[in-house]
Parts: structure tokens; sequence; C-alpha cells
């Protein structure tokens, strides 16, 4: 197909060249303490006692950060983690807070 002065139309780059989602500005997460899939198997970021949930300034958004990277954290997406993606050999188990914890919380 031409276009109306008889050329070829230009085609936009395929997704695969503008980032893993597609989206020019996409920036991975790279806030990771070790490299991901060294911890135990069956684990993952978002079960480690080192993740950090916090919220944005609207207040119902989440991002996650890894708290063992805590002086190298932006206010961006570059110095996030992905909850889902497997653990890290520095990977922690969540210590199981006790009855009496429990009761101070309500």
């Amino acid at each position: 197909m031409k276009d109306l002065f008889g050329e070829a139309p230009i085609q936009p780059p395929p997704s695969g060249q503008r980032g893993p989602k597609g989206g020019k500005h996409y920036t991975r997460p790279n806030g990771y303490a070790s490299m991901p899939g060294t911890g135990p198997a069956g684990e993952t970021c978002g079960s480690c006692k080192y993740a950090c949930r916090q919220r944005n300034y609207s207040g119902n958004k989440y991002w996650i950060k890894c708290e063992l990277r805590r002086a190298l954290w932006t206010s961006g997406r570059g110095s996030d983690i992905l909850a889902g993606s497997p653990a890290c050999e520095k990977w922690q188990q969540v210590p199981q807070s006790s009855a009496h914890d429990a009761e101070q919380r309500k």
C-alpha cells in the first residue's frame, strides 16, 4: 500500500525494540539486593522480610522496594522490585507474630 504521494508508508519499530512492555518510557525494576531466582525455590520477593511496601502521594497505589537497598532508593521505578519475582539469595522468612503482638495491634 502506498501513501498519498506514492511512497511506502513509514512503519513504527517492532514492539520488541521499544521495551519489554511495549512502551518507550518503560523502566525495568532494578532494586534487587541480589540476582532474582538464586534463593529458596517457591518463594518470591513479596514474601521476604525485607520487602517494603509504600503508598504513593495519592495514597492508593503501592510500590515495593528491597529494604537491603534503602541507600539506593529513588522516587522512581528503577529502584523497585517485583513482588512476584523469584526470591534472591538474601531472602529471609517474615517472623511469625505472636498472640501478644496481635492483641496489641487491635
